[in-house]
């Protein structure tokens, strides 16, 4: 059993004015989703960088460089 896309709290509407407001509310969720899925993000303000991993601390990396 699934839960209902919405509930009636007040008022006693007819079962079409039910079935025109499931219908808007469920194009509406449609269109967000569409809008939200698939193309172009952008991560600009995303905290950790994209293309690397996760910053480890190496204290002997640079050993072998004799300008550091």
């Amino acid at each position: 059993m699934s839960q209902p896309l919405f509930t009636v709290v007040k008022g006693n509407p007819t079962e079409a004015e039910l079935a025109a407001l499931t219908q808007v509310l469920t194009d509406l969720q449609q269109e967000a989703k569409a809008r939200t899925s698939g193309g172009h993000r952008n991560l600009w303000g995303r905290p950790t960088p994209r293309d690397h991993g996760p910053v480890l601390f190496n204290p002997s990396a640079f050993n072998s460089q004799t300008l550091f």
